[in-house]
């Protein structure tokens, strides 16, 4: 049996897995959204000090200094999570040109800046548009001034999808273009930096020619901005994403993991674009104080799945430093720290979990178990959801803590699932031990 399953995984999974992780497309993805992290994730602590849960009188934890804070100052506060989460894709769409260019072994920099020249002229119109008082004082200028005025519905999670399919034409375009040779070149004594932007002359045209015609047709034929259609097309995938068959689908990263490959890169790309347009959802409901809907958001799995790392190891790593077996109980100590931050290549490697039949069984079913009831409580609201992005590299509880707007049973149910996979991990550690002796005792 053991056997069939190590053919089966060598034969059939790696290939399909390695050309995945080595697709220059999902890497480019992935890295755009690796650059816009820091600001991303500043921004959703903002919003949560903004947003705290501390300003109903029925609360016990009710602070009436906090309450007239907010009251006074939360407007101007809250523009920092405006310049970050609320214009997340222009960093996406830069780091995808960046990292895209990169692969081709163009310029990076104006490859970035070609992609985000590219998102902004499909999802940013700008008029000249006068002021009402109401507003007029916001921008510090006098009622009914004009000034011009950029739209930037789209810049926030509804446009990841543009920023990823129109960064990645743009950079096909330039690279089209260089491969033909039909591109400015300027004598080599021009200093480089001046004449690689004359290099990017040529491709900003195209994309003007090219992309702007695509506005124009798709505002006059069907009444709206290519966002807008864009949304409309994924808008089914983002609903069944949030569903609980879908999000035990893409637990897939553990039987990647298993068979030795990286599985978060590899499927990084695909679920960043979910959880986080299902973040900045749930994020705008916070802030308009309407009920918070989405499940699959932010650092959701880091708070209930990847405790430890993938497959809950933080369990197993406690269970290896409690083991008899010296081998087993050294690599538990080596483990045991790097995995309270959720790092856990030691254990991956060090154990191994990586192509290891007798762990292989909790370390894919330990997250789909946890994975169910953590959905289960969240959608009757036993748990908060998910509002805040959290750096992975927090423990599980902690995070849960803070990704779901300081909600208790988020972080008590984070305890719980650490304690359960302890127990989980336990017999079949156990099993790995009498095969590790039993192999010990052949080799003398």
């Amino acid at each position: 049996m053991n056997d069939k399953l190590m053919t089966f995984i060598e034969s059939k999974i790696l290939p399909i897995a390695g050309k995945i992780a080595s697709n220059r497309y999902l890497n480019a993805i992935r890295d755009g959204f690796v650059f816009a992290m820091p600001f991303l994730i500043i921004g959703s602590f903002i919003l949560l000090i903004l947003n705290l849960p501390f300003t109903d009188k029925s609360n016990f934890l009710y602070m009436e200094w906090y309450t007239n804070l907010m009251n006074s100052f939360k407007a101007d506060l809250v523009q920092p999570f405006y310049v970050s989460m609320g214009i997340m894709s222009l960093f996406v769409a830069y780091g995808i040109g960046y990292s895209l260019s990169g692969h081709y072994q163009l310029n990076s920099i104006t490859g970035g800046f070609l992609s985000l020249f590219s998102f902004l002229l499909v999802s940013a119109k700008v008029e000249y548009v006068p002021i009402a008082e109401a507003v007029a004082k916001s921008f510090l200028v006098d009622a009914d001034s004009y000034i011009p005025v950029m739209d930037v519905r789209f810049m926030d999670a509804k446009g990841l999808f543009v920023a990823i399919i129109f960064g990645i034409i743009s950079i096909e375009i330039f690279r089209f273009l260089v491969k033909k040779k039909l591109i400015i070149t300027l004598p080599e004594s021009v200093p480089p930096a001046i004449a690689k932007s004359f290099e990017l002359l040529i491709p900003v045209a195209v994309v003007i020619v090219l992309f702007q015609a695509l506005n124009i047709i798709i505002q006059k034929k069907l009444i709206m901005m290519i966002p807008e259609l864009v949304m409309k097309i994924f808008e089914p995938l983002l609903h069944v994403s949030d569903s609980l068959p879908s999000i035990i689908l893409l637990l897939i990263i553990h039987i990647l993991w298993f068979a030795g490959l990286h599985g978060t890169n590899i499927v990084d790309a695909i679920v960043k674009a979910i959880t986080l347009s299902n973040l900045a959802i749930n994020q705008a409901a916070l802030q308009a104080g309407e009920p918070v809907t989405k499940i699959f958001a932010g650092g959701f799995f880091d708070s209930y799945v990847f405790m430890g790392g993938v497959g809950t190891t933080l369990g197993l790593a406690i269970a290896m430093v409690r083991s008899k077996n010296e081998h087993i109980k050294s690599i538990g100590k080596l483990s045991i720290v790097p995995a309270v931050f959720n790092i856990n290549e030691p254990i991956m490697f060090g154990a191994p979990v990586v192509m290891n039949p007798l762990l292989m069984i909790p370390f894919i079913f330990i997250p789909i178990i946890n994975i169910t009831i953590a959905y289960i409580l969240t959608k009757l609201n036993i748990v908060g959801h998910v509002v805040t992005l959290v750096p992975w590299t927090t423990p599980a509880p902690l995070g849960a803590l803070l990704a779901t707007n300081l909600n208790f049973g988020a972080m008590i149910l984070s305890f719980v699932f650490i304690f359960t996979s302890f127990l989980m991990y336990k017999p079949f550690l156990k099993a790995y031990e009498i095969s590790l002796e039993k192999e010990e005792g052949s080799n003398k």
